[in-house]
């Protein structure tokens, strides 16, 4: 299998004028999954104070830049979590790792339900996939994240407000995509587990959506 690369044209557009990226659950939708997945940089490395992603698979931590989407929930899950973020990395130089992870969320602290995840690593012919690619479509799991910190950096001239988040998320077991596990000679685990997840000082727009419909107007 080859790592899947999906560049929407709303997507790409907010990635040049936002600075931001993303994706999303176990079950494969392509239609959602490409109208919130954006590219995300691989050769961006974590500083003290910048957006990045903690985690710990098969018993080695990664550390590594992150970047997260929100978008409004339009199936209103939860009711008092009215976004869809969309947090993603891509590792390059670890073993080609890229992990999504997709939950609830609002411009305030408080615990979250994750509704989606992801999870590739390698290089074909022996490469892994775990989750639907980018996330699928978003459901309700066990799995939740806690926003620790959530500030609003002020007025994004663009009819919103910019925010930051930070916190973390205990752990995550993601299933093995089918077609992976055909090839039984290769011995792919059936799920993975991600643990140990934190990530700091990622920003996003309250209204990219407001943003998105008037891109297109234009």
């Amino acid at each position: 299998m080859k790592n899947l690369l999906f560049i929407s044209a709303t997507t790409l557009f907010f990635a040049c004028g936002n600075n931001q990226q993303a994706t999303t659950n176990e079950s494969t939708n392509t239609d959602t999954v490409n109208a919130q997945v954006t590219a995300t940089p691989t050769e961006i490395t974590t500083t003290a104070d910048g957006p990045g992603i903690t985690y710990t698979v098969d018993g080695t931590e990664i550390n590594n830049y992150a970047s997260v989407l929100v978008q409004k929930d339009k199936d209103i899950k939860q009711a008092d979590a009215p976004f869809l973020c969309v947090l993603t990395s891509n590792a390059a130089k670890n073993n080609n790792e890229y992990i999504a992870i997709n939950f609830l969320l609002n411009t305030k602290t408080g615990t979250y339900p994750v509704v989606g995840t992801s999870f590739q690593r390698g290089k074909s012919p022996n490469d892994q996939s775990f989750g639907a690619i980018l996330g699928g479509t978003p459901k309700l799991t066990d799995y939740k994240v806690t926003i620790a910190e959530c500030k609003d950096l002020g007025d994004n001239n663009m009819g919103g407000h910019k925010w930051s988040i930070s916190g973390t998320c205990e752990m995550v077991i993601i299933k093995a995509m089918e077609i992976m596990l055909m090839d039984k000679s290769k011995g792919h685990p059936a799920e993975i587990k991600i643990e140990k997840i934190s990530f700091k000082n990622l920003q996003f727009d309250d209204n990219w959506d407001e943003m998105m419909k008037k891109a297109m107007g234009k």
